[in-house]
């Protein structure tokens, strides 16, 4: 139990909401559809999670092995180096072995996982409705181990953020709702998936911005250093920003669209709330991008921020706050979207 505790621990579980809430959604989002098989939401969500830790240490592996150097001692100014990521095994508590065989482990759970749901749905709908837990599980695999293994190692090609929001949106989403249902596909998961996924990315997109330099430093290639270029003074900035505002719009759009093709309940446009969260990350992360003056203090509208006076304390508060802020806007939507969902069915 304590080696379990440890990886997952090391395994940054704190990021765990990213995949779990999207799950989750999902789940709540099949409830109602032919073929919904409740209990199966059980050995799905511990499959996401598992996956999702085994895939943050595989990047640690794949990481350490690229580059084994302490990067804190590369750059000072990086929150990426303060909260080094192969700490555990720069410290000596473990090795790059038995991080290989926790990789193993975790992905080997969340296969069980996946077992299960196949052979249910194989015996209740057919091997036709199995076969899409099958794709997607694939799917998921090759594109999480390339985040930063070979052969295409994305990440350090500026993608990881693209492809973050492709896993833990689409990929994820609607890999569950084949899962629960037995339907590998459909308009209303996808474009939803799609929504949810642009505000994940957002969550590790807004990061890179602020990190831009200090990534330069670390030879790090991020999707704003890719967007950045040369640039660093006009276009490129303008570029970065462009994308926070995608990201940070692009879901509402969607959520719109479908509104007007009767797809949900116009309940939905709830969501809405959480617009003037996302119009201020945009605002507050071109002032930050720009060098302008600007007031990075939470909001009671922003949502929970933790132990404030800690963060300026540490000195992390100017990179925690669009972070956090970030980080509720998904939150808030996703939760938002359940509660609607459910009163919904309730009141059906």
């Amino acid at each position: 139990m304590k080696t379990i505790l440890f990886w997952i621990k090391n395994a940054r579980d704190i990021s765990l909401p990213q995949s779990a809430l999207p799950c989750l959604t999902a789940i709540i989002l099949c409830i109602g559809q032919d073929g919904f098989l409740w209990w199966l939401s059980f050995p799905v969500f511990l499959g996401i999670c598992a996956a999702h830790l085994g895939m943050n240490l595989a990047d640690d592996y794949f990481d350490y092995k690229h580059d084994s150097r302490v990067r804190s001692d590369l750059s000072s100014t990086s929150i990426r180096a303060r909260m080094e990521k192969c700490h555990y095994i720069q410290s000596g508590a473990t090795d790059i072995h038995h991080l290989g065989w926790a990789v193993v482990g975790f992905l080997a759970f969340a296969a069980t996982m996946g077992a299960i749901t196949f052979v249910a749905q194989w015996l209740i709908h057919g091997w036709q409705a199995a076969m899409g837990i099958v794709v997607y599980g694939v799917l998921g695999l090759i594109v999480g181990i390339n985040y930063s293994g070979k052969p295409l190692e994305l990440g350090y090609h500026g993608l990881g953020e693209l492809v973050i929001g492709l896993m833990f949106g689409p990929l994820n989403m609607l890999g569950i709702q084949a899962a629960l249902t037995g339907t590998p596909f459909t308009w209303q998961m996808l474009c939803m998936s799609i929504a949810i996924g642009c505000m994940v990315t957002n969550i590790v997109y807004v990061h890179s911005v602020m990190e831009v330099n200090a990534d330069a430093e670390l030879s790090k290639m991020t999707f704003a250093r890719l967007l950045l270029g040369k640039d660093i003074h006009n276009h490129g900035k303008q570029r970065m920003i462009l994308f926070i505002g995608f990201f940070a719009v692009v879901p509402f759009l969607l959520l719109i669209t479908g509104i007007l093709l009767n797809w949900w309940s116009p309940w939905y446009l709830l969501t809405m709330c959480t617009l003037p969260m996302s119009i201020f990350l945009i605002h507050s992360t071109r002032l930050f991008a720009y060098g302008l003056p600007r007031n990075d203090m939470p909001r009671w509208w922003m949502g929970p921020m933790g132990d404030w006076a800690s963060y300026v304390k540490s000195g992390m508060d100017w990179f925690l706050f669009r972070w956090l802020l970030a980080r509720n806007i998904c939150t808030f939507f996703c939760l938002i979207l359940i509660i609607v969902h459910i009163i919904l069915l309730a009141t059906a």
